[in-house]
């Protein structure tokens, strides 16, 4: 999931020659403006004016000059924004336009605690900006537009083969199966849900985790896809690595809990630890907590992850919706 050094610095070179273009078109703005209405130029030096004297007057402790002084300037503003709607510009032309409010174009946020220290965050924009161009780099966009509800094919489930626990077909479970994953996506955002779909190897498991991946994505949401593999070893470096895996780590860390859904793909095929099942179990409390979302894949029965993790990550899933999908192999129908 991990963006190289190179990747990183590429993403941050956007978010410059972003911040720069704005400024550009704020120049350009204005030039159009003042040619327009040249008394907006001359508001413009008597605020140039007013922060001028308003440093001087602070420096004196001059609170009455300096409350005089703020009620001019606001007087000289609305004056402007008057000049520019009655002219047919919107009240806002002359302030700048970022793509993200939040952050204004830098890639960060600042977080204020109640003691009054401050310190800096990437901005919800730009962990999206790295889920999305990880899923980009790694071909998992190619991958999404292949397997989506459209294209799920109900063909490979047997409509005579019978679960023996429901008295289902194969067919009319993974009907099923296909309505609860649609329903999941039509009321995310809306409401909280979790997502366990079990089986087999083969059964399209991956297939319609990727389905809901790729509806979310084109809706705005930032969805993060790893291998229970690759979840378990950022966990590993977050806290053992080097100093560079480390941070590469703790940033992945930070994308796994603030992502709107994480897919979790083949939970059960990892090597683990006692210290990386802890923090699995602290990912799945803190994004519960949020009411952030998480989807799970497994090749494991509900038995199987009561006996190999600990009871409080057991007692989470179970209150994961539950789906579980039957089907012989597909890749060898496929094959056939």
């Amino acid at each position: 999931m991990s963006l190289t050094t190179t990747e990183y610095n590429s993403l941050l070179r956007e978010y410059e020659q972003r911040r720069l273009e704005g400024e550009k078109e704020l120049h350009r703005r204005k030039e159009e403006v003042v040619r327009a209405i040249p008394a907006i130029a001359e508001i413009d030096e008597q605020l140039v004016h007013g922060s001028v004297t308003a440093a001087k007057l602070a420096l004196t402790g001059n609170t009455s000059a300096l409350d005089a002084l703020a009620r001019t300037n606001e007087w000289l503003i609305r004056q402007k924004k008057q000049l520019l709607t009655g002219a047919g510009y919107p009240a806002d032309y002359l302030e700048p336009h970022y793509t993200c409010p939040h952050c204004k174009d830098t890639g960060v946020v600042i977080l204020r605690s109640a003691d009054g220290t401050t310190a800096q965050r990437p901005c919800t924009c730009f962990r999206r900006a790295i889920i999305e161009r990880y899923y980009m780099e790694d071909g998992l966009r190619k991958r999404l537009e292949k397997e989506n509800f459209a294209t799920f094919n109900l063909g490979y489930y047997s409509d005579r083969r019978i679960d023996e626990s429901t008295g289902q077909t194969y067919r009319a479970i993974a009907e099923a199966a296909l309505r609860d994953a649609k329903s999941f996506t039509e009321a995310f955002g809306s409401s909280y849900n979790n997502l366990l779909i079990s089986g087999f190897s083969g059964v399209g498991k991956t297939f319609l985790a990727n389905c809901i991946a790729g509806n979310l994505l084109s809706r705005g949401y930032t969805v993060l896809y790893l291998s229970a593999f690759r979840l378990f070893e950022i966990f590993e470096h977050y806290r053992f690595g080097d100093r560079d895996l480390s941070k590469q780590a703790s940033m992945d860390f930070d994308n796994i809990l603030d992502c709107d859904l994480l897919i979790v793909d083949d939970l059960g095929t990892e090597m683990s630890n006692t210290y990386t099942t802890s923090q699995l179990f602290v990912c799945l409390e803190e994004r519960d907590r949020e009411k952030k979302s998480t989807l799970i894949t497994t090749n494991l029965t509900m038995d199987d992850l009561s006996k190999r993790y600990s009871e409080r990550i057991a007692s989470r899933l179970f209150l994961f919706r539950y789906i579980k999908l039957f089907a012989d192999d597909i890749r060898v129908q496929q094959i056939l």
